[in-house]
């Protein structure tokens, strides 16, 4: 959607009771534990949540819910393949993949001889890991051969050893896939951050569900700078864009940052504010349980107080890492969550927590990302800091604005992105 009138849509849809939201939202909420119900958080509790491995089915169809392991196969020096009985997603088992200090990966794959049609699909995995901050996870589709490949990939940057939906996003094409007749099936686990010790990753119900007809991008802006609205909002709303801004409470009316007044001009236009809050160098698993939990509900309110409550409903990762408690805190009082994911996301979202956003001024890069949304009906969310000065050009910025809206994608805010369905 790229009209101007997007606060008229939204306020549609809150006055008709939020029944567009309804039925995805219910969807993708049932995984989070048993019965539906989100996972409890105690003082002073990082421990995984006890899983039943009987979660309800989420949209799509299930490729495989790793239950005969006999059909995937470790790639030779590339660690082990286990069963993982141990709080398994679904059924009865996950499959686990390790790899030891030595080894720089580890890579599963499994072969389809009649060929799988997965065009016009996207694909998500259910994931958990421990031992580690970040992971990063590949998968890849041999369509026909080893020659024509169509990779997704994603940066997990926690929570570990919880159980997350990865929404796949296309990051790389070798020659020309074939997406009717998908031969073989590749994982491949591989150390990030912190490029020493074991991998240690289970993967479950890697399921295939229907694309939506048009791609979306976002354009998150992050830092409660003012350039944002001094630059890229006069910028933006040229082409009928809005944006979602990453509000932090305490650097509002600061020296070069966005006051009380330009936030709400932003929210009369469209955009989202959304809750993102203060941790300075201090990664937000870093705090005690309940100071999490108060930073998380206190920059929620301070939104909804100043009648931002579309906004509120988003939650921007501080310093990208989450840890168990923050996680469990962030879906129990937001409806989205966005951190770092390196590339695009799959759409529909099976896990709208789980959004991962890439650099908006990596240059060729996000122009490709933005290309991979419109080809694949897939999700783009741009990060941005400071526009202009020691930041991305306003040259370079309204480059990509053209850019964008010269590709057959939607541009829209967080609160529309759950209405993609």
């Amino acid at each position: 959607m790229t009209n101007r009138n997007r606060r008229s849509f939204v306020t549609a849809v809150a006055a008709a009771g939020t029944l567009g939201l309804a039925g995805c939202l219910s969807q993708v909420r049932e995984w989070r534990g048993a019965g539906g119900e989100p996972t409890s958080v105690r003082a002073g509790d990082e421990s995984p949540a006890s899983g039943t491995g009987s979660r309800p089915d989420g949209p799509g169809k299930s490729i495989d819910r790793f239950e005969d392991l006999d059909e995937w196969t470790a790639m030779i020096d590339a660690g082990e393949l286990e069963v993982g009985t141990d709080d398994p997603y679904a059924g009865s088992q996950s499959a686990r993949l390790t790899a030891s200090d030595e080894t720089d990966y580890a890579a599963v794959y499994r072969t389809v001889p009649d060929g799988l049609d997965l065009s016009d699909r996207a694909l998500s995995l259910a994931v958990a890991f421990d031992g580690r901050d970040q992971l990063h996870l590949t998968l890849e589709l041999f369509a026909p051969n080893s020659r024509n490949v169509h990779a997704m990939q994603r940066t997990l940057t926690g929570p570990t050893d919880r159980w997350v939906r990865v929404d796949f996003g296309t990051d790389r094409i070798d020659a020309q896939p074939d997406l009717t007749d998908v031969r073989q099936i590749r994982l491949i686990a591989r150390r990030r951050g912190d490029m020493t010790g074991p991998i240690d990753c289970r993967v479950d119900d890697l399921r295939a569900v229907d694309r939506p007809e048009t791609g979306k991008i976002v354009l998150l802006f992050d830092g409660t700078l003012e350039s944002h609205h001094a630059t890229a909002f006069e910028r933006m709303d040229a082409y009928g864009f809005a944006g979602v801004e990453a509000v932090i409470p305490e650097a509002i009316d600061g020296d070069g940052r966005l006051s009380l007044e330009q936030l709400g001009e932003l929210d009369d236009a469209g955009w989202d504010l959304a809750a993102r809050p203060r941790t300075g160098s201090r990664f937000l698993h870093e705090f005690p349980p309940e100071r999490q939990a108060e930073l998380i509900r206190r920059t929620k309110a301070f939104l909804e107080e100043r009648g931002f409550e579309d906004g509120a409903r988003h939650f921007v990762t501080p310093r990208n890492v989450l840890g168990s408690t923050a996680n469990d805190l962030v879906r129990e009082y937001h409806d989205q969550a966005f951190r770092f994911g390196g590339g695009p996301n799959g759409l529909p979202l099976t896990d709208p927590h789980n959004v991962g956003f890439f650099a908006g001024d990596a240059g060729d890069e996000t122009e490709t990302y933005v290309d991979y949304a419109a080809e694949y009906d897939q999700l783009a969310v741009l990060h941005f800091e400071h526009i202009g000065g020691d930041g991305m050009s306003e040259r370079a910025f309204t480059a990509l604005l053209e850019y964008i809206d010269g590709r057959n994608v939607d541009v829209v805010t967080a609160t529309e992105l759950l209405e993609v369905a």
